[in-house]
């Protein structure tokens, strides 16, 4: 506790963080929805700014608000925590109750020496690459662009999934089957103006970014991804044991 905060404001500190937890929980504040501005709140509760402004600061490290400079104090969004405990991305959110979606950006082919070489495959071999974006809860929240060998996986093959609405389901019928993946985790700041746009971002914003290596049975590479995730809808939680 901090000691330069009398008592008597600590009360109210906690008390304006209760009533904004309480309307969060009860569905009267909504993700995006911003607070009322200092000098309401200062009104409101009879207190002075720091004891505003403490109480906002505490539920922005907690993630419940966040902070936009030069405009307010919003409501944070709810952010998918990747627990890194399956291969499915789409699972595990469907396990944290998420309704999810898919919007397929483009399916072609061709050839990328850097790619290839990650793949195991001749860096003149022609790839099949799939591009789509992750919708959550109606909002586009990771953009997916994956690689194949083309011999693996067609171009026509791969249309299918404009069907089946899902990469796995797709590369299932086809009996390719990744048994487990290698993922690096960066922090990229998004300036292709295509991604931005997929995203609803804008050019300079700071996303996870993933590259993502996918293996079958036999150790072979099937798959090499790349993908960005928006920092504003997601976190990773590892979980360790001695």
């Amino acid at each position: 506790m901090n000691g330069d905060v009398s008592r008597g404001q600590v009360a109210k500190y906690l008390r304006i963080e209760s009533d904004i937890l309480a309307a969060i929980k009860d569905g009267r504040l909504k993700p995006g929805d911003k607070l009322p501005g200092q000098s309401e709140m200062k009104r409101r509760y009879g207190v002075s700014a720091i004891t505003v402004r403490k109480a906002f600061a505490d539920l922005i490290n907690d993630g419940y608000l966040v902070g936009v400079k030069g405009s307010g104090t919003y409501v944070a969004k709810r952010q998918m925590i990747r627990a890194l405990t399956s291969i499915s991305f789409s699972e595990e959110l469907r396990e944290q109750g998420y309704d999810l979606g898919m919007v397929v950006d483009s399916i072609d082919s061709e050839s990328n020496a850097a790619v290839a070489r990650r793949l195991g495959v001749d860096e003149g071999s022609v790839l099949t690459r799939v591009a789509r974006t992750r919708i959550a809860n109606g909002e586009p929240v990771a953009y997916h662009v994956s690689y194949l060998p083309e011999s693996l996986l067609s171009v026509e093959r791969a249309s299918t999934l404009y069907e089946t609405g899902s990469f796995y389901k797709t590369l299932a019928l086809f009996d390719i089957y990744p048994l487990w993946v290698n993922e690096n985790y960066s922090v990229r700041v998004v300036e292709d103006a295509h991604i931005c746009s997929e995203l609803h971002v804008s050019p300079g914003h700071p996303c996870f970014f993933v590259r993502r290596t996918a293996f079958d049975d036999e150790n072979n590479v099937i798959e090499y991804a790349e993908s960005y995730f928006n920092k504003d809808w997601y976190s990773v939680t590892v979980n360790i044991r001695a």
